[in-house]
């Protein structure tokens, strides 16, 4: 997708002249280039030695892409969410990709070398931006701190922090919960019933996400980057299985993940797997007021 350099102008805004419930039209401002290609300063002698991958910089506790998921054991639930919440959960410039599906989707990880064993859970919505569909993460939760660092600092992906979980299989149900600071905020469960493939997931292997940069002096504007991974290359699929699922976010004061209140449940999986998460690209940035969303 290109989009040519340039300043928004007025006519590159969202409209709301329709009602609350219809999808509102929306166009790409153009994409400033901003950061650069190559470093403005590069630290030599001890300087050189004091810079890290992130803080802490002499201990890091993540290194730098690729960060290979070795293997995922994950529920995955399709359900219908609401319209409205769905668009609100998306930020500008993405642009829900209305009547589709989401995905709620709870696992056990391993991604070396950044976390051996990690719980994550994460809701998955198909947005547009201008040609291009993909997958946007608007709530993400991970039981590692190492985990949840390379997703936020460096993908853009909105991470917390949950209590450590695991999935409880017995027989041919499997079910599974996020939780944090003692509340459920998402509770799932799948039961097997027919071998699966991959080709069925409602979702699509290009993944957007917007990552805003606040600025620590009052009055400055921020940053603000659609970044795209394309997770296609280097799947492998070891055991992929469908069933009768369920889906519920009980909700809480400190998520809005309940306003997404599932309207009907659709096809679920269980399904193991490895990818290959690596470096990303910018594919828009501009400098953007701080205090909206």
């Amino acid at each position: 997708m290109e989009l040519q350099e340039g300043t928004a102008t007025a006519a590159d805004t969202i409209t709301t002249d329709e009602a609350p419930t219809s999808a509102p039209k929306h166009v790409i401002p153009p994409s400033l280039k901003i950061t650069p290609d190559a470093p403005t300063y590069v630290p030599t002698g001890f300087a050189a030695r004091r810079e890290g991958w992130t803080a802490p910089f002499l201990s890091s506790p993540v290194n730098e892409p690729p960060h290979p998921m070795e293997m995922s054991r994950s529920i995955m639930v399709e359900f219908e969410p609401d319209p409205e919440a769905a668009r609100a959960a998306v930020p500008d410039p993405l642009v829900w990709e209305e009547g589709t599906t989401a995905v709620a989707i709870i696992g056990d990880n391993r991604q070396m070398p950044t976390s051996q064993k990690f719980q994550e859970g994460m809701i998955l919505l198909q947005v547009r931006f201008g040609d291009m569909v993909g997958t946007y993460v608007p709530y993400i939760w991970t039981s590692t701190d190492e985990a949840l660092i390379a997703a936020r600092d460096v993908s853009g992906r909105p991470k917390t922090i949950c209590e450590h979980n695991e999935l409880e299989i017995m027989g041919s149900l499997v079910k599974a919960k996020i939780v944090r600071r003692g509340e459920t905020l998402v509770r799932a469960s799948v039961t097997l019933e027919h071998p699966a493939e991959m080709k069925e997931l409602p979702f699509s292997r290009d993944w957007l996400s917007v990552r805003k940069i606040q600025m620590p002096e009052e009055g400055r504007p921020a940053l603000k980057q659609v970044i795209h991974h394309a997770t296609g290359q280097g799947f492998k699929l070891h055991s992929m299985w469908r069933g009768r699922g369920f889906v519920e976010f009980p909700g809480q004061s400190f998520s809005a993940v309940h306003e997404l209140k599932p309207r009907r449940i659709g096809r679920a999986w269980m399904i193991e797997m490895g990818w290959m998460l690596g470096w990303g690209k910018i594919l828009w940035e501009n400098w953007v007021p701080a205090t909206q969303p």
